[in-house]
């Protein structure tokens, strides 16, 4: 959140993701708010299991470098994406993004039920101007709008938007 209010929601967790361990490795406090978007089961590791995983298996360590590697590398494409891209893009961007979080097989079709104010926070824009461009991506047939659930009707169409 800037000094003006305004949120980014920078990530979106699903089943089997880590959390809060960035801090960690940094020794830092985590400054980031989290919520959930449904019933949520949530597991706290103490520091100093988490620290001695980490130093007694080269295995877990590992994982975490990659998982860090992962999250720079997704957020600096989040920062170009944001920087340079149209609004179009990022919303197509950004509602894949959010499909893939909810997916829970590779040809799960999910129905995406996300307030527009998060959506337009994870897209960095305002809600009116996401709820504009999503207006049209119905229009485009791209996706479907029911009781406020998101359906993304033509995935390849959307990410077609993103070249």
């Amino acid at each position: 959140m800037n000094d003006d209010g305004k949120e980014l929601i920078t990530a979106i967790y699903k089943e089997g993701d880590f959390m809060g361990y960035t801090a960690l490795l940094e020794e830092t406090s985590y400054t980031d708010n989290a919520e959930a978007m449904e019933d949520s089961e949530v597991m706290l590791i103490p520091k100093m299991d988490f620290y001695t995983l980490l130093n007694s298996d080269a295995h877990v360590a590992k994982r975490f470098i990659k998982l860090l590697s992962h999250n720079l590398v997704e957020r600096e494409e989040a920062l170009l994406n944001l920087a340079y891209n149209s609004l179009r893009k990022r919303v197509a961007n950004g509602l894949l993004h959010v499909y893939d979080k909810f997916k829970k097989t590779p040809g799960d079709k999910p129905k995406l039920e996300i307030p527009r104010e998060d959506l337009a926070q994870v897209v960095g824009t305002a809600t009116e101007s996401l709820i504009r461009t999503l207006s049209d991506f119905k229009t485009e047939k791209l996706i479907e709008i029911s009781d406020g659930k998101i359906s993304v009707v033509n995935e390849e169409k959307l990410k077609n938007l993103l070249n």
